[in-house]
């Protein structure tokens, strides 16, 4: 019932979306300007040419739309007044007309537009550039952003809404694909930014100061050979001439939080630099049930145990950011980032934890408890690098330098008590207390060079060192004492591991007319040394070396078909505690690690298609294929163990033999008006892997999985952004373990006013409170549930002002280009 219910406002939203549009974009005592747009020369009709209209006085963007397949465009409600008209395309002179659209006739027709070519010579071969909205470049989906007239009045948010597979959501977080875990760069470096930052850049920049947006959803060898995630990478068109503003505000949800947050940034021809310091209260409350069972070898019952318990936690963090550059010329620039972060305060405290225990073998009978826990904990850390870029000349060749580090410090204490109903001789009082930190300095250096006007080579070496301390330590009260906790050694370890890792890459990028070729081979060496200082028995140190290459084709069809076919090969690598036997005594389960533990690697082929269209949107299919040896797993199962008497549960980590995957992926971008669109994304896949279980026993586990997600999105009377989705994910399976489906819709609303000086957001998540947690173990030997539900329902609320000004570089350019008569050099 509950699916049809989620089906019926899904297809709810979509119908309402249209009466919506019509009402909010039917004008009345409007105009209507068409026409057609040539090549003065050949006299032929340039398809997806640039028209728009500007401000008279401002030369700021008012209206805007491309030229249909046979040349001609009309701009529909067009208001009374003075205009700039506006036509371009790329290799061509911009045309500039001064019109005045007043009078009784309500449909202007123009002149028809001649725009006069541009051409650039390549070996003594005269040739003519054209640049569409959408495009392919090897491993990149481009969306040329500066080419699309109908966003220029928007927010760099407002242009990531229209990139593919992107969604921005109100409160500014980004996802690639429906995954959170995507990098954002911008102007081909990482942001460094903050999140809260991120979402202040995207905000408040202007759309008309980007060049475009590339999604890369495969990255090549050019990048980390872990990343899953994929790369936004923003790349902006003007410098920034003069910038000087403060931005402050908060934001608070009902579960409940708080952030205050500032932010200031300067810039000018030369030199930038923003500074951001936020602080964050928040307080979570969550319960859960459950049940397990445990069967010896012989499939008797050894224990049953049912529960209920409740966790609440609030907590405060604290923090600063600071990044600049400074351009030494047009040529040379060097940048720096810092940053601290920390939470002080953090305090988590168990409730109405309430267990029934019977054990059926080992001590028969009934042993019910009650629990309680108290913790509380604190963190900090801070991060520093410096990035200088070299370039050579305009055409690509560059050399760029980052230096950066990082570290952080964790410490938590804890007192657990638990209080048996009869067997009161068995109660346990134990204080906690762990330790952890590292710090990780890193160096990259990467250097390109074109060979020729259609080919790049690229080559990179870096390298970066993490050590990491592990300590933890748990005090248990003496029996008839009150305050004498002595330590228990079984639950003691003190561990120190270092991580070194050497990589470089090399890359070769061809353009070939209208293909893209490009291949790429990425080397890491990677090295673990983990000592337990109190059982050196246990310790490890590992080497591993990869290769990791990759190829992408990409083919661009001059009717917006665009092809792609990928190939990349990607490593996981267990962690050094995963590695180590060292056994981790819990007060009814242990878990230890796995030496023979092997990284995973996964060759993954991709292939799509997609196609775009200037009024409807795009339509995209994807196909993939994932092959992998040596996945890891987590197994849970169950043993008789001498230190607790009994058969009790237990974990590690252990290799699948062989795993496989493929899917589909389907995306559908309907943009009802400029400001409006409708997104679909829908993903199916299947899974197999083979697991050897108890050394004989090959385990099959087959996962079947379908999700969608639905979004509609408009931004209405320039100031009010609606954003309404839904999403489902059917339940997931791996190593005895399934996860349940989940499911949940989302609405919020989001307005600028004062020309984006004050914003405010109102967000609902998860409106009809369906998320819950719900998993179930099917090892043979260890049968168990477990369902948590957290308040997945909050509304968030939040506003910000902003002072100042930009002044960009190319509106300055614009000026004077009118004032040159429509000609600039």
């Amino acid at each position: 019932m509950k699916i049809k219910t989620t089906k019926l406002i899904l297809c709810s939203i979509i119908l309402i979306s249209f009466p919506l549009a019509g009402t909010v974009y039917g004008q009345t005592n409007s105009y209507t300007i068409s026409g057609i747009v040539i090549d003065n020369h050949s006299q032929e009709s340039l398809f997806y040419a640039n028209v728009g209209l500007l401000n008279a006085q401002d030369s700021s963007s008012v209206y805007g739309v491309s030229t249909d397949g046979n040349g001609k465009f009309e701009i529909s409600n067009v208001k009374a007044g003075d205009y700039l008209f506006q036509a371009s395309y790329i290799g061509y002179d911009v045309y500039w007309q001064a019109i005045s659209v007043t009078g009784e006739k309500k449909e202007i027709s123009l002149d028809t537009i001649k725009l006069q070519s541009k051409p650039t010579t390549l070996q003594g071969v005269t040739i003519y550039e054209k640049k569409p909205v959408y495009t392919i470049d090897g491993e990149k989906t481009l969306y040329n952003v500066s080419e699309d007239p109908s966003i220029q009045t928007g927010t760099t948010s407002d242009a990531l809404q229209n990139a593919p597979g992107v969604e921005v959501d109100i409160e500014g977080n980004i996802t690639l694909r429906g995954v959170s875990s995507v990098e954002i760069w911008i102007n081909d470096k990482p942001s460094r930014l903050n999140a809260e930052n991120l979402k202040t850049y995207i905000q408040q920049l202007p759309a008309n100061s980007l060049d475009r947006i590339e999604v890369i959803t495969n990255p090549s060898a050019r990048y980390s050979s872990t990343g899953t995630g994929g790369i936004i990478n923003i790349i902006t068109r003007s410098n920034i001439k003069r910038n000087s503003f403060i931005s402050f505000g908060v934001s608070a949800n009902t579960r409940p939080s708080v952030s205050p947050w500032i932010s200031y940034m300067y810039a000018n021809q030369k030199f930038t630099m923003n500074v951001y310091m936020y602080g964050y209260y928040s307080q979570n409350k969550s319960t859960s049930d459950g049940y397990n069972i445990t069967f010896n070898e012989n499939m008797d019952t050894s224990n049953h145990r049912k529960y209920t318990s409740g966790r609440e936690s609030s907590s405060v963090s604290l923090g600063m950011y600071i990044n600049g550059s400074y351009n030494f010329d047009t040529m040379k620039t060097i940048s720096f980032w810092c940053g601290t972060y920390g939470n002080p305060y953090s305090k988590n405290h168990s409730f109405e934890d309430y267990y029934y225990y019977r054990e059926f073998i080992s001590d028969m009978g009934l042993y019910n408890y009650t629990e309680e826990t108290n913790s509380k904990s604190s963190y900090m850390g801070g991060y520093a690098g410096v990035s200088y870029q070299h370039k050579f000349n305009n055409e690509g060749h560059k050399l760029s330098i980052d230096v950066d580090g990082n570290f952080w410090y964790y410490t938590h204490s804890s007192n657990y008590k638990r209080l048996y109903q009869l067997h009161t001789g068995r109660d346990i009082d134990k204080n906690s207390l762990s330790k952890n930190g590292n710090y990780s300095p890193s160096m990259d250096i990467d250097y390109s060079l074109p060979y020729s006007k259609t080919g790049e080579i690229s080559i990179g070496i870096g390298g970066t060192y993490n050590p990491l301390i592990d300590y933890w330590k748990n005090d248990t009260l003496l029996s008839n004492t009150t305050d004498r906790y002595i330590l228990d050694s079984m639950r003691y370890k003190d561990t120190y591991g270092t991580t070194g890792v050497f990589k470089s890459y090399i890359t070769v990028q061809q353009k070939i007319k209208k293909f893209t070729i490009k291949g790429g081979l990425r080397v890491e060496y990677r090295n673990f040394n983990y000592e337990v200082r109190n059982a050196v028995e246990h310790n490890v140190s590992k080497d591993y070396t990869g290769l990791f290459p990759s190829l992408h084709l990409s083919y661009a069809s001059e009717k917006m078909h665009n092809f792609t076919l990928s190939y990349s090969r990607r490593v996981s690598y267990p962690r050094a505690s995963q590695l180590s036997t060292f056994i981790a005594y819990g007060d009814d389960s242990y878990s230890t690690g796995n030496n023979d533990l092997l990284p995973t690697y996964t060759n993954n082929i991709e292939g799509g298609w997609t196609k775009y269209f200037t009024k409807f949107g795009s339509v995209g299919l994807s196909a993939y294929f994932k092959n992998t040896k040596d996945e890891v797993a987590n197994l849970t199962d169950v043993i008789y163990d001498n230190f607790f008497g009994r058969y009790v549960r237990f974990s590690m980590p252990v290799n699948s033999n062989k795993s496989h995957s493929y899917g589909l992926n389907a995306n559908m971008m309907y943009k009802i008006k400029t400001f409006i669109n409708i997104r679909l994304y829908a993903n199916v896949y299947n899974s197999h892997s083979e697991t050897v279980f108890r050394g004989e026993t090959k385990v099959n586990t087959d996962n079947f999985v379908y999700s969608f997600r639905l979004n509609f999105w408009a931004k209405l009377w320039k100031v009010l952004e609606v954003n309404l989705s839904g999403n489902y994910r059917s339940k997931t399976a791996s190593l005895f373990q399934i996860e349940q489906p989940v499911y949940s819709i989302n609405g919020g609303l989001r307005a600028d006013f004062w020309k984006r000086k004050i914003s405010v957001y109102l967000n609902v998540q998860d409106i009809f409170d369906w998320n819950r947690s719900k998993n179930n173990t099917t090892n043979p030997y260890y049968i168990a549930y477990n369902s948590t539900k957290y308040k997945s329902r909050y509304i968030s609320v939040g506003i910000s002002f902003r002072f100042g000004k930009i002044e960009m570089e190319n509106q300055a350019q614009m000026g004077r280009q009118m004032n040159t008569g429509g000609q600039m050099e």
